[in-house]
């Protein structure tokens, strides 16, 4: 083939491989002309318009009678090496119209340039009039970085078009397995120049639980949040040139919920400004406001200083959150969330008041006073969330602690409900509590009080007065799951909680069908009060039995030194059921083992 030309397209001096179709290249018969040609693989060279152009086939079919073709494997490279645009085709057929040439393409892939998007599974039509090449169609889009930073996304509605050595297409970009529109992308690039720029518009991405999920635009967010319930908006823009690709854009979404490794959060607001949009690198010093954040200890109205980095890292400047009539503060941290590590979150609490922190959690029956200053460290890890070594204190001057409800000598017995209305309202010169252990799992809280006294509306007498004398220290250690602990707590006063929390759930159970081939379901055998009153009278005798033992051993080892009187440790509490003692303590049955276990407590008395 010395030279073809056609609407623009010009082929360089090339040489083929042609068999006949239907028995001869061309047939005349009559006013009707007939035959073709198969062509072998081939590999030509030519301009469209003045872009230089390369084009590969495995094969290719012309047929005269209907001036149609089909092309196979087609793989076309246009513009120079260095900044060439790859456009391949699965099958190329079209046919030679009065303007130029028209078809239609199937498995189409390629890349503009240096445009860090791939194309792909592209199909549509197109046409050749003038010099001018015009696609239509459908296709995939996917990052052309070794570490894709975006998942593959659908483009609708595609146009391409190369006119003049400029190519422009635009399209619209959705999540494939949801269907949600991701943004509005156009696109222009200068064969020649081997520059160009795209521009994103997000009119707004909408998230929701059980629907479409971050996750499902970006490998990035995984783990890092869920439950995302909010929308995204913002725009976009890229540019590129021989020496490399820059880009840029704004984001903005208001009252966004979310699950974080750390806690819940709720009504997240800002505007994120990157200067580095495809490595997600922001300009320091953007600010979110947060409506709630719960790491353990619900928090409200706060504001966070970030960066966000390259390599899905976030730099914390600092945050901070009123709190309990103080502050909560956040210290400047780097949160790598690129691979499972560590992430450390020092929060400061300063000035808080006991009142206002009990009445945050709705303590009815709790009334205190004092203010505290201390720190909580937390780390964040793919196992959870934990404090290690958080210190609260109370500052020079003490406060005080009272219980305001009401109790009789028939909740707690005779003897407890005397030391209980002696010490049912305290003031204390020191309290410390430090805190170590998983935030949803259990945790150790110490308890230090010292410079105890009796505070206003607790009752005296002659042995409160000499006991007022002695400098009680009392070291308590309670061991239980965090974020349930203060709830608990609060269950032991108001009993609606426990109810509201786990009516609807039995309710569910038992509407539930039974298993097949499974026995009925039958409850526990309930223990009538006369049956539990027998089932403590025998311990309570067991108990007595005990005691006996040991003060005759006691007895029998003290009686040189005269007489002794020594009293069970029971003793005062013995005709109560377990379920008022347990009551009666403040803590449940397992907690209450735990402070009365002096290996773990230390001495509750000094």
């Amino acid at each position: 083939m010395q030279r073809f030309a056609l609407s623009g397209l010009v082929l360089d001096l090339s040489r083929l491989t042609l068999c006949p179709v239907d028995g001869a290249l061309v047939q005349v018969k009559g006013t009707r002309i007939g035959g073709g040609a198969r062509i072998a693989a081939a590999s030509l060279t030519g301009r469209l318009g003045t872009t230089p152009i390369t084009l590969a086939t495995a094969g290719a079919t012309v047929r005269l009678a209907d001036r149609g073709f089909a092309i196979e494997r087609v793989q076309t490279r246009i513009g120079a090496p260095e900044r060439v645009t790859r456009l391949d085709f699965g099958t190329v057929t079209g046919r030679m119209t009065a303007r130029g040439l028209a078809g239609a393409f199937t498995g189409g892939a390629g890349q503009i340039a240096n445009v860090p998007l791939l194309l792909g599974d592209a199909t549509g039509d197109w046409t050749l009039v003038g010099g001018a090449l015009n696609l239509t169609g459908a296709m995939g889009v996917s990052d052309a970085a070794p570490t894709p930073r975006f998942k593959p996304l659908a483009a609708r509605t595609v146009t391409l078009a190369l006119v003049n050595g400029t190519i422009t297409a635009a399209g619209t970009l959705f999540e494939p397995t949801t269907n949600t529109k991701v943004a509005d992308v156009t696109l222009s690039h200068a064969l020649g120049a081997g520059a160009g720029k795209a521009d994103l518009a997000v009119p707004g991405i909408a998230f929701a639980k059980d629907r479409l999920q971050p996750d499902a635009l970006t490998p990035l967010t995984f783990g890092v949040i869920a439950d995302v319930n909010g929308s995204v908006s913002g725009e976009g823009h890229i540019a590129w040139t021989p020496d490399g690709v820059t880009s840029n854009g704004v984001f903005r979404t208001a009252g966004t919920d979310l699950a974080a490794a750390f806690g819940p959060v709720t009504g997240i607001a800002t505007e994120i400004r990157f200067t580095d949009l495809l490595n997600l690198q922001s300009a320091p010093g953007q600010v979110a406001t947060i409506r709630t954040l719960n790491p353990g200890i619900p928090v409200t109205d706060g504001t966070i200083r970030y960066q966000t980095l390259p390599g899905a890292r976030v730099q914390v400047e600092g945050g901070a959150w009123p709190f309990a009539g103080g502050s909560l503060t956040l210290d400047p941290t780097l949160l790598d969330f690129s691979a499972a590590s560590e992430r450390r979150m020092t929060f400061h609490v300063a000035n808080m008041a006991a009142d206002q922190f009990l009445q945050q959690f709705d303590f009815k029956n709790l009334d205190a006073t004092g203010i505290f200053d201390g720190v909580l460290p937390m780390i964040f890890d793919e196992t959870g969330g934990r404090i290690e070594g958080g210190d609260l204190r109370v500052r020079p001057g003490g406060g005080t602690l009272a219980y305001v409800g009401d109790l009789s000598q028939k909740d707690l017995g005779i003897w407890a409900n005397i030391a209980f209305q002696a010490l049912k309202s305290l003031r204390y010169q020191s309290l410390r509590v430090g805190m170590n252990g998983p935030l949803a799992g259990e945790m150790v809280t110490d308890v230090r009080f010292a410079g105890i006294s009796q505070g206003e509306g607790a009752k005296s007498n002659f042995i409160v007065r000499r006991l007022q004398k002695l400098p009680f220290v009392f070291n308590i250690r309670i061991k239980a799951p965090f974020r349930g602990l203060l709830d608990s707590a609060q269950s032991f006063y108001d009993p609606k909680r426990l109810i509201q929390r786990n009516l609807p759930a039995l309710l569910q159970q038992q509407a539930a069908p039974p298993l097949r081939n499974s026995p009925p379901f039958r409850p526990r055998k309930a223990v009538l009060c006369h049956d539990r009153n027998r089932i403590e009278e025998a311990g309570a005798k067991a108990d007595l039995a005990d005691d006996d033992e040991d003060d005759r051993d006691y007895r029998a080892d003290r009686r040189p030194a005269g007489l002794h009187q020594r009293v069970g440790p029971r003793q005062a509490d013995r005709d109560q059921p377990q379920h008022q003692r347990d009551a009666g303590s403040g803590l449940s049955s397992r907690w209450r083992g735990e402070v009365a276990d002096p290996a773990e407590s230390g001495d509750i008395l000094r």
